[in-house]
């Protein structure tokens, strides 16, 4: 080697020094161009620097060929095996690991074999890999978090949050506390989930903390959905959008995928809008996360954009079995289909999962336990009637454990909640045909797998309440469930407005208008709560219910305590006149001046000027709130205090 050699071979340890590695390997190159040998050194200089700029499959065809020079070197042996997983060819990492020469008692053995391991995960080989941490330190912490990793991957959470704790007791780096809160979210146990992330965070180890911050803030966000504390998810998600704007790597697919989940409910065409992004800008075999591909297709059809859920599901057909879980993909298979034929392939699929729940349902009340009965008598209760369940047998070949029953219960409980989307498509079919009555009998088929949850109560109660006459009196009880379930913990406001509305007219139709005014007192009074205390920055419950029970009284004729009501549910005017509250208060003063004109209703001087009153207020507080769908034939745009005006004007010249 010539001097000049010498001198660049000097160079590369001092970029190797100063880690500017890139520099380094275009010298080593440019010598290998020169006619240098391929020694030794020289070509492990270069796989370091390769692996060192993460081009690992650079590195590892250069440790394949210093293996070639020094076939029994245990460090080469390691660097190709660590260079192969890390350039994701786990299937040939697999093989050199096995083929490996390292002893055990070499100090290198231990490193191969979680590589090995590692691998064989990534292939989805765990009980290969399982087996291979059996050669591996057993208190090492590397070893105990692999086997937590094996479980997780098994969805065996309970498994992995036990060897999570057991790693945790040798390292305290913050990444093992995050997965010790991604165990206890997986197990539902969210409470314990917040509190290990709010840990994190809190103490925040810069280093650490830095690297994997969007995993932290991302984990908590998901909990306090699941929690059903959508506002401090925004809020969680809103800090970490922030840090993005300062550090863009912080705004992966994840971040913008939940970014839009929290967002959904106020801004769902946004948030389509950034779960399509996601999905266009990655290849088709590779969501990531693989969660986005079912989201935006519940979202489309949420939105009634039955036709663009139909082209994204085909689209992505031939991945679509692997990207979804095996419940969402019948949901939206059977969707999809029904666009074109409404009852067969749904119904089929409806009584197939019906029947295997009812099986499931038996088969759980025959494991019951003696001692466990009055904790799982409710397992899927209808409403109706008593459990059937009998006495078990205390034969110890048919005896169960607890935490048998409670797992068996956990899968039924998952497995129902999977099943109610497919059960509500083919009833939406029945109710968009008009059928209420069907509707009813339809649900009540489904009663015993439903029981006397939330979506069985409010769908009953709505198919019950549209068929009117004496069934305005059936829908109560099912209103009332709904309420009741919800007025302990003060989160009425969490129920659909229409649901609340429709009891109040409900009850007035039956005669039982302290009932109603109690629940509207109940409605105003947490929302006025709320709106104090800063949960909720806007809501119109009390406004909708006081909107639904003024039409009726002016449908009935009861056109005083009619308007008065509508009056009331537009103030305040900032908070809640809006096009939608607008669209329906307009038709009853329509309604109202038509019986005016044709004389079949006297309006009295109070009643006049206080709708005067209420359209002064109105066109004050609506000058900018434009309406869309109202096509102009000037150039000015039309807001809800030009037609405000008008109605001003119409009443005016009614009352001459």
């Amino acid at each position: 080697m010539t001097l000049r050699h010498h001198s660049l071979t000097s160079r590369v340890y001092s970029c190797i020094r100063d880690c500017k590695y890139d520099v380094g390997i275009k010298i080593l190159q440019s010598l290998l161009e020169d006619g240098v040998p391929r020694q030794r050194e020289l070509l492990s200089l270069l796989a370091y620097c390769f692996y060192q700029e993460e081009d690992y499959l650079r590195s590892s065809e250069i440790y394949e060929e210093l293996l070639e020079m020094c076939p029994s070197s245990e460090q080469y042996q390691l660097y190709y095996v660590q260079s192969l997983v890390h350039a994701e060819s786990f299937i040939d990492a697999s093989r050199a690991a096995v083929s490996s020469t390292v002893l055990p008692s070499s100090p290198f053995f231990h490193q191969i074999k979680l590589l090995q391991a590692q691998a064989e995960m990534e292939q989805g080989l765990l009980l290969e890999a399982a087996a291979t941490l059996k050669h591996c330190i057993e208190e090492d912490t590397d070893t105990v978090l692999s086997l937590a990793a094996i479980h997780f991957r098994n969805k065996d959470y309970a498994s992995a949050l036990d060897k999570y704790l057991d790693a945790r007791s040798l390292d305290d780096r913050p990444i093992i506390a995050y997965f010790i809160a991604l165990c206890h979210y997986h197990l539902e146990d969210y409470e314990m989930a917040l509190s290990a992330v709010n840990d994190i965070i809190e103490t925040r180890v810069e280093d650490d903390f830095e690297d994997n911050s969007c995993l932290y803030y991302n984990l908590k966000a998901s909990i306090l959905y699941a929690m059903k504390d959508v506002k401090a998810a925004k809020a969680t998600m809103k800090e970490l959008m922030d840090m993005g704007e300062e550090e863009e790597d912080l705004l992966d697919a994840v971040t913008m995928h939940n970014d839009a989940i929290v967002k959904f409910d106020t801004d769902p065409a946004a948030a389509i809008q950034k779960l399509q992004c996601i999905i266009t800008s990655q290849p088709l075999h590779e969501f990531y996360p693989s969660e986005a591909f079912g989201n935006i297709l519940i979202m489309l059809l949420n939105q009634g954009h039955e036709d663009l859920a139909s082209e994204t599901f085909e689209a992505y057909k031939h991945v679509a079995p692997e990207l979804l879980p095996h419940e969402t993909y019948s949901y939206v298979q059977a969707a999809v289909t029904s666009m074109t034929s409404p009852t067969e392939t749904l119904e089929r699929s409806v009584v197939e999962r019906a029947k295997r729940l009812k099986l499931e349902m038996k088969r759980l009340r025959s494991k019951k336990l003696p001692s466990t009965r009055a904790a799982t008598a409710s397992i899927r209760p209808t409403s109706s009637r008593p459990s059937s369940s009998r006495p078990m047998s205390s034969r110890p070949s048919t005896a169960v454990t607890q935490r048998d029953l409670a797992r068996a219960t956990k899968e039924f409980e998952i497995s129902v909640n999977e099943f109610v989307p497919l059960l509500m498509l083919q009833a939406k079919t029945l109710w968009d045909q008009g059928g209420y009555a069907k509707t009813e009998a339809f649900l009540q088929q489904h009663s015993e797998i439903l029981g006397d949850s939330d979506v069985f109560c409010e769908n009953m109660a709505h198919s019950l309440f549209l068929q009117q006459g004496d069934k305005f009196e059936e829908s109560i009880p099912y209103y009332e469930m709904l309420i009741n379930s919800h007025t302990e913990a003060s989160n009425l406001l969490e129920l659909p407005a229409m649901a609340l509305a429709n009891l109040c007219v409900a009850y007035i139709l039956t005669n039982q208008n302290e009932e109603a005014e109690a629940v509207m007192k109940a409605i105003a009074l947490e929302e006025d709560n709320a709106l104090a205390m800063g949960d909720v920055t806007e809501s119109y419950h009390n406004s909708i219910v006081n909107l639904a029970v003024g039409t009726l009284y002016c449908e009935r004729g009861n056109y005083d305590f009619g308007i008065s009501r509508i009056i009331k549910s537009l103030e305040p005017f900032d908070k809640n006149l809006s096009p939608d509250t607008w669209f329906y208060t307009k038709r009853c003063f329509l309604a109202l001046a038509s019986k005016i004109s044709k004389l079949m209703f006297m309006m009295n001087d109070v009643m006049l000027h206080e709708i005067i009153d209420f359209f002064d207020d109105v066109t004050a507080e609506g000058t900018n709130i434009v309406l869309d769908d109202i096509i102009s034939l000037t150039d000015q745009p039309i807001t809800i205090a030009s037609e405000s005006r008008q109605l001003k004007q119409l009443f005016m010249t009614l009352s001459k």
